[in-house]
């Protein structure tokens, strides 16, 4: 169960239909991590608000995940990590402590601050206290000079250091983003669903302690469901966009919104500009002027958390649903480099419709700005996900076929840094396996793109 195993399938991309010039997929390589937990159809590994689940540092990529013991409701909790492009996965599996709640919320997530090496990771969370644990300083800038084990990391814990005022529950949805300076920013909710607010932390490496930015998403008896946080480099610029719901129904979601901060969270700004809110004090709320993007009224089918990308020049893409003529289909909404947004249908020939609350997608943008989706099939009892790809230069409206890969029924996670940092040629996605307990797999799929 726990030596690599490489599972290689080769195939022809775009069988279906022509290659969109410079984008297109020759083969894709799979690799197991573990064995998925019992219990479908909680999903444990592999959710769409998951940031990250797989992610890339200096020539290492990183995954965490659930994985079985062989006891119905114990899970350990597995870091692994493997030197690119091509070399083994290594496992520490966390012992001290036990994931044993069968809710599809309790995700973990991983995040790296560059400027000491750490690596950090938190888990099993809905409506709960703060889960929390890092490693030593420098075993992400040095791994070559460190033994992959869990002694590498510390105890569990309830509060960030050096914020012990909180709030640390009842949380939900931790995510992680690196920042400029070699820092790291933690997000995630206080409240429960159509109930709640988003605060953001700041990880200084310089003295290894976390701090405060503030509440910047304030629910007014409703709350903020974000699909992605998303630094864009290039303009050291914070980018988010959510959707409100109104209660615990997933119906009650409405509205496309947008906001970004040129100082990491402190200060916001609506799409056109304008100063709108200051983390604490003022934070964003339903009534903040100019965050609605696009009004999408409650029973219209977006749903909470689908997909978000900024790619380099600071374009934002967002991937979600609607239910709108009386069917589903995906859209895609995106954001250019003069603050304009189009809102596009996706009519994509042979992709199964999305449903109400069927399994998210997601959006990778590539270094030249093309842009892939990784788009799930939600049918019942199908075990798929379609690769399609756009165009810059055809303005994201030239959608082609790419990929077919079966085997899978997950909610894909790409690894958003091996594009950013490593920039291989190779999309990395973090993927739940099909099949009965044992046999399903938590794997990751490196989708080899062509030029």
């Amino acid at each position: 169960m726990w030596g690599t195993r490489a599972l290689w399938l080769f195939g022809i991309a775009n069988i279906l239909s022509p290659v969109i010039s410079g984008l297109s997929v020759i083969e894709a390589v799979t690799t197991v991590l573990g064995v998925d937990p019992a219990g479908a159809p909680v999903r444990l590994n592999g959710q769409s608000f998951q940031q990250d689940a797989i992610t890339t540092f200096r020539g290492w990529q990183y995954a965490a995940f659930y994985n079985a013991t062989g006891t119905f409701a114990r899970h350990n909790i597995v870091i692994s990590r493997r030197q690119l492009p091509k070399g083994a996965w290594e496992h520490a599996r966390f012992t001290d402590y036990t994931q044993t709640t069968m809710d599809g919320h309790n995700t973990i997530s991983i995040g790296i601050s560059p400027g000491d090496g750490r690596i950090h990771l938190s888990y099993d969370q809905h409506n709960v206290p703060l889960n929390y644990r890092v490693s030593q300083a420098g075993i992400a800038t040095n791994p070559l000079s460190y033994t992959w084990s869990a002694a590498l990391f510390g105890t569990t814990l309830h509060a960030l250091p050096g914020a012990s005022s909180g709030p640390w529950t009842p949380l939900t949805y931790p995510r992680f983003e690196r920042v400029s300076g070699g820092r790291l920013m933690m997000e995630f909710r206080i409240g429960k669903s159509g109930s709640g607010d988003s605060y953001l932390y700041l990880y200084q490496p310089s003295s290894g302690t976390w701090s405060l930015t503030g509440k910047y998403l304030q629910g007014a008896d409703n709350n903020a469901y974000i699909n992605g946080l998303d630094f864009a480099p290039s303009q050291s610029r914070l980018h988010v966009t959510w959707t409100w719901r109104e209660t615990e129904d997933v119906v009650t979601n409405h509205d496309l919104m947008y906001a970004y901060s040129d100082d990491l969270g402190k200060t916001w700004e609506n799409t056109a500009g304008e100063s709108i809110a200051t983390a604490g004090s003022n934070p964003i709320t339903p009534s903040s002027s100019g965050v609605t993007v696009y009004e999408i009224p409650q029973n219209s089918g977006i749903l909470n958390q689908e997909g978000q990308t900024v790619d380099r020049r600071g374009r934002v893409h967002v991937l979600n649903r609607e239910s709108r003529d009386g069917g589903f289909k995906w859209y895609h909404y995106w954001r250019d480099t003069n603050g304009v947004w189009t809102r596009n249908a996706l009519s994509l020939s042979g992709v199964s419709t999305p449903t109400a609350v069927g399994l998210r997608g997601k959006l990778a943008t590539l270094s030249n700005g093309d842009l892939i989706a990784l788009l799930p099939n939600n049918d019942p009892g199908a075990a798929e996900i379609q690769l399609w790809g756009a165009t810059l230069g055809g303005n994201f409206e030239d959608w082609r076929f790419l990929w077919k890969h079966s085997g899978v029924v997950t909610e894909p996670l790409w690894d958003r840094y091996r594009i950013r940092e490593q920039d291989d040629g190779v999309l990395s996605v973090f993927c739940r396996g099909s099949g009965a307990y044992l046999a399903r797999r938590v794997m990751v799929v490196d989708f080899m793109l062509g030029e």
